[in-house]
C-alpha cells in the first residue's frame, strides 16, 4: 500500500510540474527522470521552477506594457502627422496656393484707375483682415501687385478692365466699413476719378487659387 501511495505522490508531483512549465522539462539536456528525484530534489526543482515562472510572467508583463507604449507612441504621431497635415493646408490656402471659400464681400468696381489705386485698394482689404482677395478671378498673393501693362493694368500677367470686381472673404461688417468709411480710399476715388462703388456682403463665396508658380528662386530655408 505504501508503494502504491508512493507512487500516486509521484504522479501527482509530476502532473504540478507539468503545469507550472510545459515543455520546460523537455527543453533541458540531457532530459531529468523524475522517478530518479529524491523528495528534496523534486521540492527543490518545483520552487526552481515556480521561481522560473515568475521571472517569465514579469517579463510577459514588461513586453505587454512596451506593446502598449509602442501603440500610445503610435497613436501619437499618427495624431501629430495628421496635425501636420492640417496646418500644411492652412499655410497652402493663406498663401494662394488652394482655392478657399467663406463668407465676405464682393466689391463691384468701375473707374478710370492708375495701379496704385488698385493696390491701395487691396491693402485696405488686408488691413481690414481679409484673408483672401481676389480681383476678377486673380487670386491675390504676397508676390501680386498691379502694374501698368503695355495695354492694360496688369495682375500677375493678367490684364484688369475698367470694371472688376473684387472678392474678399473675412468678416463681412468689417469688410464694408473698412471700405465705406469717410476718408478712405473709396471715397477718395469717387472724388478722385469719379469711380462707382457696389459692396454686396455675402455669406458663402469662393475665391480660386493662383495660378502664379510661387516658388522661392533666391531664399533658402536655414538647417
Amino acid at each position: 500500500m505504501g508503494g502504491r501511495l508512493a507512487q500516486l505522490s509521484l504522479f501527482g508531483v509530476a502532473i504540478l510540474i507539468g503545469v507550472l512549465l510545459v515543455g520546460q522539462l523537455r527543453s533541458q539536456a540531457p532530459a531529468i527522470e523524475l522517478s530518479s528525484l529524491s523528495a528534496q530534489d523534486l521540492s527543490t526543482l518545483i520552487e526552481t521552477l515556480q521561481g522560473r515562472n515568475v521571472e517569465l510572467s514579469d517579463g510577459l508583463a514588461d513586453l505587454r506594457e512596451q506593446v502598449r507604449d509602442y501603440e500610445r507612441e503610435e497613436a501619437q504621431g499618427q495624431s501629430g502627422l495628421e496635425l501636420t497635415r492640417e496646418q500644411l493646408v492652412r499655410f497652402r490656402a493663406f498663401a494662394g496656393l488652394l482655392p478657399v471659400t467663406g463668407q465676405g464681400i464682393t466689391l463691384q468696381v468701375e473707374g478710370d484707375f492708375d495701379p496704385t489705386h488698385i493696390n491701395d485698394l487691396i491693402y485696405e482689404l488686408r488691413n481690414a483682415a481679409a484673408e483672401a482677395i481676389a480681383v476678377d478671378g486673380i487670386r491675390i498673393t504676397a508676390r501680386s501687385v498691379a502694374v501698368l501693362g503695355s495695354d492694360a493694368i496688369e495682375i500677375d500677367g493678367r490684364p484688369i478692365g475698367r470694371f472688376f470686381e473684387i472678392q474678399a472673404i473675412g468678416p463681412p461688417q468689417g469688410l464694408q466699413s473698412a471700405v465705406e468709411r469717410p476718408g478712405g480710399i473709396v471715397r477718395q476715388l469717387q472724388q478722385l476719378v469719379g469711380a462707382t462703388f457696389n459692396v454686396i456682403p455675402e455669406t458663402s463665396m469662393l475665391v480660386p487659387a493662383t495660378e502664379r508658380d510661387l516658388a522661392p528662386q533666391a531664399v533658402r530655408p536655414v538647417e
